[in-house]
Protein backbone atom coordinates (compact mmCIF):
# COMPACT_ATOMS: atom_id res chain seq x y z
CA UNK A 1 0.00 0.00 0.00
CA UNK A 2 1.28 3.12 -1.18
CA UNK A 3 1.43 6.52 1.90
CA UNK A 4 -1.59 8.07 -0.19
CA UNK A 5 -3.48 5.30 -0.30
CA UNK A 6 -2.61 4.44 3.39
CA UNK A 7 -3.03 8.21 4.38
CA UNK A 8 -6.71 8.08 2.22
CA UNK A 9 -7.72 4.83 4.61
CA UNK A 10 -6.89 6.63 7.71
CA UNK A 11 -8.76 9.88 6.47
CA UNK A 12 -11.88 7.95 6.05
CA UNK A 13 -11.98 5.51 8.63
CA UNK A 14 -11.09 8.78 11.13
CA UNK A 15 -13.93 10.90 9.16
CA UNK A 16 -16.63 7.90 9.40
CA UNK A 17 -15.84 7.05 13.17
CA UNK A 18 -16.23 11.09 13.92
CA UNK A 19 -19.35 11.04 12.21
CA UNK A 20 -20.63 7.87 14.12
CA UNK A 21 -20.40 10.39 17.08
CA UNK A 22 -21.46 13.22 16.27
CA UNK A 23 -24.66 11.95 13.76
CA UNK A 24 -25.44 8.76 15.96
CA UNK A 25 -24.02 8.74 19.76
CA UNK A 26 -24.09 12.64 20.26
CA UNK A 27 -27.53 13.04 19.53
CA UNK A 28 -29.03 10.22 21.43
CA UNK A 29 -26.55 11.18 24.79
CA UNK A 30 -28.10 14.68 24.35
CA UNK A 31 -32.20 13.36 24.36
CA UNK A 32 -31.19 10.55 27.20
CA UNK A 33 -29.93 13.38 29.43
CA UNK A 34 -32.35 16.31 28.85
CA UNK A 35 -30.46 18.07 26.14
CA UNK A 36 -27.40 18.68 28.03
CA UNK A 37 -24.39 18.22 25.86
CA UNK A 38 -21.76 15.44 27.30
CA UNK A 39 -19.20 16.83 28.71
CA UNK A 40 -16.37 15.63 26.41
CA UNK A 41 -17.65 17.86 23.59
CA UNK A 42 -17.81 20.91 25.82
CA UNK A 43 -15.22 23.16 24.25
CA UNK A 44 -14.68 25.52 27.34
CA UNK A 45 -14.66 22.81 29.97
CA UNK A 46 -16.93 22.75 33.09
CA UNK A 47 -17.64 22.87 36.46
CA UNK A 48 -18.80 20.79 39.43
CA UNK A 49 -22.59 22.02 38.68
CA UNK A 50 -22.17 21.37 35.29
CA UNK A 51 -20.47 17.52 35.94
CA UNK A 52 -23.75 17.32 38.24
CA UNK A 53 -26.28 18.22 36.38
CA UNK A 54 -25.50 15.57 33.50
CA UNK A 55 -24.90 12.56 35.57
CA UNK A 56 -28.15 13.37 37.34
CA UNK A 57 -30.23 13.50 33.71
CA UNK A 58 -28.27 11.32 31.85
CA UNK A 59 -30.50 8.04 31.78
CA UNK A 60 -29.67 4.63 32.33
CA UNK A 61 -30.01 3.74 28.72
CA UNK A 62 -27.74 6.92 27.62
CA UNK A 63 -25.18 5.77 30.49
CA UNK A 64 -25.80 2.10 28.35
CA UNK A 65 -24.56 4.17 25.12
CA UNK A 66 -22.01 5.95 26.38
CA UNK A 67 -20.30 2.58 28.35
CA UNK A 68 -20.74 0.97 25.19
CA UNK A 69 -20.86 2.40 21.57
CA UNK A 70 -19.67 5.87 22.75
CA UNK A 71 -16.78 4.62 24.93
CA UNK A 72 -16.02 2.31 21.52
CA UNK A 73 -15.66 5.08 19.24
CA UNK A 74 -14.18 7.44 21.52
CA UNK A 75 -11.62 4.66 22.36
CA UNK A 76 -10.36 4.86 18.68
CA UNK A 77 -10.64 8.23 17.08
CA UNK A 78 -8.17 10.23 19.60
CA UNK A 79 -5.12 7.35 17.65
CA UNK A 80 -7.16 7.95 14.77
CA UNK A 81 -7.52 11.54 14.84
CA UNK A 82 -3.72 11.96 16.07
CA UNK A 83 -2.55 9.56 13.13
CA UNK A 84 -4.65 11.68 10.20
CA UNK A 85 -2.62 14.86 11.56
CA UNK A 86 0.89 13.45 12.26
CA UNK A 87 0.04 12.04 8.44
CA UNK A 88 -0.52 15.36 7.42
CA UNK A 89 1.94 17.03 8.76
CA UNK A 90 4.53 14.49 7.76
CA UNK A 91 3.12 15.38 4.00
CA UNK A 92 3.77 19.17 4.59
CA UNK A 93 6.85 19.04 6.72
CA UNK A 94 9.03 15.61 6.53
CA UNK A 95 11.83 17.18 7.99
CA UNK A 96 10.02 18.35 11.04
CA UNK A 97 9.39 15.62 13.21
CA UNK A 98 8.60 17.55 16.24
CA UNK A 99 5.47 18.91 14.87
CA UNK A 100 3.85 15.74 15.76
CA UNK A 101 4.17 16.01 19.51
CA UNK A 102 0.81 18.39 19.08
CA UNK A 103 -1.25 16.01 17.76
CA UNK A 104 -0.06 13.09 20.16
CA UNK A 105 -0.47 15.30 23.04
CA UNK A 106 -3.68 16.01 21.98
CA UNK A 107 -4.58 12.31 21.69
CA UNK A 108 -3.28 12.15 25.23
CA UNK A 109 -5.15 14.64 26.30
CA UNK A 110 -8.29 13.06 24.81
CA UNK A 111 -7.59 9.57 26.08
CA UNK A 112 -6.94 10.99 30.15
CA UNK A 113 -10.32 12.78 29.31
CA UNK A 114 -12.21 9.94 28.84
CA UNK A 115 -10.41 8.22 31.33
CA UNK A 116 -11.73 11.15 33.57
CA UNK A 117 -15.37 11.73 32.46
CA UNK A 118 -16.07 7.43 32.54
CA UNK A 119 -15.10 7.86 36.22
CA UNK A 120 -17.59 11.06 36.59
CA UNK A 121 -20.66 8.69 34.93
CA UNK A 122 -20.07 5.44 35.68
CA UNK A 123 -17.51 5.10 38.48
CA UNK A 124 -17.13 6.87 41.78
CA UNK A 125 -19.28 10.09 40.15
CA UNK A 126 -18.49 13.94 40.28
CA UNK A 127 -16.00 15.13 43.14
CA UNK A 128 -14.90 18.70 42.46
CA UNK A 129 -10.90 17.69 41.81
CA UNK A 130 -11.88 14.89 39.49
CA UNK A 131 -14.19 17.70 37.70
CA UNK A 132 -11.56 20.16 37.11
CA UNK A 133 -9.30 17.60 36.05
CA UNK A 134 -11.44 16.55 33.49
CA UNK A 135 -12.59 19.84 32.58
CA UNK A 136 -8.94 21.21 32.01
CA UNK A 137 -8.17 17.82 29.96
CA UNK A 138 -11.21 18.67 27.75
CA UNK A 139 -9.61 22.08 27.03
CA UNK A 140 -6.40 20.93 26.60
CA UNK A 141 -7.91 18.65 24.00
CA UNK A 142 -9.31 21.37 21.99
CA UNK A 143 -6.69 23.58 22.18
CA UNK A 144 -4.06 20.77 20.96
CA UNK A 145 -6.56 19.99 17.99
CA UNK A 146 -7.15 23.75 17.53
CA UNK A 147 -3.08 24.20 17.53
CA UNK A 148 -2.82 20.69 15.58
CA UNK A 149 -4.75 22.48 12.65
CA UNK A 150 -3.18 25.78 12.87
CA UNK A 151 -0.04 24.47 12.04
CA UNK A 152 -0.87 21.89 9.16
CA UNK A 153 -2.86 25.54 7.26
CA UNK A 154 0.99 27.39 8.06
CA UNK A 155 2.55 24.79 6.97
CA UNK A 156 0.20 24.63 3.74
CA UNK A 157 0.24 28.48 2.96
CA UNK A 158 4.24 28.01 3.39
CA UNK A 159 3.68 25.39 1.25
CA UNK A 160 1.89 27.05 -1.51
CA UNK A 161 3.95 30.58 -1.38
CA UNK A 162 7.18 28.82 -2.46
CA UNK A 163 5.03 27.34 -5.26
Amino acid sequence: MTFKRFYHFVIGITVINYAMMLFYTTPILRAESGGLWPLGIRITGYDLADALAYNAALSDEGRQLYVTTQAMLDTLFPALLALTLMLTIYQLAPKLPALFLTPLAGALFYYYENAAINQILVGTGPDAGLVEMASLLTTLKFASIALSLMIILWLWRKGKARG
